[in-house]
């Protein structure tokens, strides 16, 4: 009994790592071609297509008197539209296009489901407004702004002759005081 509910667990564990994408994927591949099958026996109302205008920068181009059928998708603020047809006037690509509705339902289930088993459902806000968090900010910019000094001055004191056999420390205290533009030469 024991080895039956350990196998069920291990079972569910790998689905949850690697077989839901697994489902989730075929799923939207089959709901692509399904789409596609159906774009190919013109099954879609022309009144839903949505029509996109490209400028293109092409010499000779010929101008094509019909749409011609044409796959591929976009996605442009959160919405995945898939290609219908195209066609090129002057210099202009006009592109119809249909909302894949299905495949973002399946893309929503998926990233849903991806937050609920990793625990990524916390606000962020909570996350930056915490004083722990401002303080390790503060401290790693200090660190980070003086890292550059005390590594120049250790470099003084290892090799004295650097940077054009001119003293390190005088390039480090000028360019403490000057908050302006280096000057061109160090003489």
């Amino acid at each position: 009994m024991r080895k039956i509910a350990a196998a069920l667990l291990l079972l569910m564990l790998l689905f949850n790592w690697i077989g839901y994408s697994f489902v989730s994927d075929y799923l939207q591949y089959s709901s692509d071609k399904n789409l596609e099958q159906q774009l190919d026996a013109s099954l879609y109302n022309e009144d839903d297509l949505i029509e996109l205008k490209l400028a293109i920068n092409l010499p000779y181009q010929n101008n094509w008197a019909d749409y011609e059928r044409y796959d591929g998708e976009i996605e442009y603020k959160g919405v995945i539209y898939k290609y219908v047809k195209r066609k090129v006037a002057n210099d202009t690509l006009y592109l119809k296009c249909l909302p894949n509705k299905k495949k973002m339902s399946l893309t929503a289930a998926k990233n849903d489901y991806f937050k609920m088993t990793t625990d990524l459902s916390q606000n962020d806000q909570s996350k930056k407004s915490s004083p722990k968090n401002t303080i390790t900010k503060n401290i790693s910019q200090d660190f980070e702004d003086n890292f550059l000094c005390i590594s120049l001055a250790l470099a003084t004191q290892i090799s004295p002759g650097l940077l054009n056999n001119k003293p390190v420390e005088s390039i480090v205290s000028k360019s403490q005081l000057s908050p302006e533009q280096p000057p061109d030469n160090l003489a």
